[in-house]
């Protein structure tokens, strides 16, 4: 979550006034690299996905989710997890390895908007899921 710029804006300019010139430009240097962590996060929770996907596929039955599923969530890792791809489950199989995922990312500290799994017409899987 980003915040406002306004209190770092101000900060700035009260220091200037009152710190030299190498640790105004110090301190200016150290408060505009956070988008620097944003993007080592991104990498790190796409790192962290693959890494979940590996050692879930693993414990799975061998064709438990469709060459489409398996297609597009392909896609969102080839992205670098950034690109908003629907990885849509179908079947009770594939809900249960979305189900899954989601909450290994979670606890992993990734938020639900991060995670592949939508479908764009809503969820119908083949049977019900109860």
């Amino acid at each position: 979550m980003k915040t406002p710029a306004y209190p770092a804006i101000l900060g700035i300019t009260l220091l200037s006034l009152t710190l030299p010139a190498t640790a105004t430009a110090l301190l200016t240097t150290l408060l505009t690299t956070t988008d620097a962590h944003s993007a080592t996060w991104r990498e790190t929770k796409c790192t962290l996905y693959q890494d979940n996907r590996d050692e879930t596929r693993a414990a799975m039955p061998a064709n438990a989710t469709s060459n489409a599923f398996n297609q597009q969530e392909d896609a969102f890792i080839a992205s670098g997890c950034t690109e908003r791809i629907y990885v849509c489950p179908h079947s009770k199989a594939e809900l249960a390895y979305a189900n899954l995922m989601s909450i290994k990312m979670m606890n992993a500290g990734a938020t639900g908007s991060f995670l592949p799994f939508v479908c764009e017409g809503g969820l119908q899987t083949e049977q019900p899921t109860q």
